[in-house]
């Protein structure tokens, strides 16, 4: 008993359909790498030490990218934040507890690390800047058009004196 059978016609569809999909495809990503192509020669990045780190979401076309990336990972925490809360109110066993609290507790103090050193950099006569802490590297967005190399050392040793971090896990880079 036959379920399903291809006519010779039907055959040529289904590959021109397939073949068609293929290439949108392979269009769409190299359309996605043009694009992380431009982001790359447009930057001014400056990096203490190679790392590959990935960038976090940043909002394309924002009127000032610095207020808006802090109004967005303000959002972002404060629903992490609020799942949590829930979690440890929810809690069924204490280590699940503990484990939500730690969390919690984590959060805060990169919060309060990433404060401090956007401030301390800002004293050096920057006009803003953004940090980024994970877990073993740091990444920084400073709004200047442009970084010597001294200033990336002067930022680096801000860095890995608030958060421990080793310069080579540490990303500088520029952003007017």
């Amino acid at each position: 008993m036959k379920i399903f059978t291809f006519h010779k016609k039907n055959r040529y569809v289904v590959f021109a359909a397939v073949l068609m999909v293929s290439i949108v495809i392979m269009m769409v990503i190299a359309n996605i790498e043009s694009m992380l192509q431009a982001k790359v020669n447009h930057s001014n990045a400056m990096q203490v030490a190679t790392m590959s780190v990935a960038d976090p979401l940043i909002p394309a076309s924002s009127p000032d990218f610095f207020i808006e990336y802090r109004l967005e990972r303000d959002k972002i925490r404060s629903e992490r934040s609020d799942l949590l809360r829930e979690s440890i109110k929810n809690a069924k066993t204490d280590d699940s507890r503990n484990q939500a609290q730690d969390t919690v507790l984590k959060m805060i103090a990169e919060k309060q690390k990433e404060a401090e050193m956007e401030s301390l950099i800002k004293s050096r006569g920057f006009t803003d800047a953004l940090v980024f802490v994970r877990e073993n590297s740091v990444s920084a967005v400073i709004k200047t058009t442009s970084l010597s190399h001294e200033e990336v050392i002067q930022i680096a040793d801000v860095i890995t004196r608030i958060s421990g971090v080793k310069a080579e896990n540490i990303s500088i880079s520029a952003k007017p």
